[in-house]
């Protein structure tokens, strides 16, 4: 049976990360930070209501909602 020779070295640590991408031979591009954004509140349902105008409404009927 035959054998596996692993011919190698001790093994070379990780890079480590960095804030922006090198490009070669061209620069550096910073990495956008990471900002908390305020998200809508979707529990309460703003409705709105209104008159229609035209002629489709003359067909459909005058007023609308919306939920």
């Amino acid at each position: 049976m035959a054998g596996v020779k692993i011919v190698s070295g001790p093994g070379v640590d990780a890079p480590k990360p960095q804030p922006y991408a090198e490009i070669k031979d061209q620069g550096r591009i910073p990495y956008p930070q990471v900002v908390d954004e305020k998200t809508p509140d979707t529990t309460k349902v703003k409705v709105v209501k209104g008159k229609s105008r035209g002629m489709g409404a003359a067909l459909r009927g005058g007023n609308f909602t919306i939920d």
